[in-house]
């Protein structure tokens, strides 16, 4: 008996979706739609919230993704053996990690 693969073609490509914006079809030749501007007027406005999130967003960008210090300090206790692990605290923490998620 042969083996049968149930996952052929089940997931768009990337390559799928760039020849839709370039050639206005899909890849099984039918017509792709586009959102245009209505001829009648209509607009979009940007809430003060949606700004407020783009700027915080942009900030976040800007921080660096690791404490390098701290990364430094805890690598230089574990080096000395002067770090210590407290078990309670861990289990603490995961704890008031599942309550906030429910």
């Amino acid at each position: 008996m042969n083996p049968v693969d149930n996952n052929v073609n089940i997931r768009q490509t990337r390559s799928d979706t760039e020849q839709v914006s370039r050639s206005g079809t899909e890849p099984n030749g039918r017509a792709a739609t586009e959102s245009a501007p209505s001829a009648s007027g209509e607009s979009v406005s940007i809430t003060s919230t949606a700004t407020d999130l783009l700027s915080l967003e942009n900030q976040l960008r800007e921080l660096p993704g690791v404490d390098q210090a701290r990364v430094d300090s805890i690598r230089q206790a574990i080096s000395d053996g002067s770090y210590e692990v407290d078990p309670a605290r861990i289990v603490d923490s995961l704890l008031q990690s599942e309550v906030e998620l429910g």
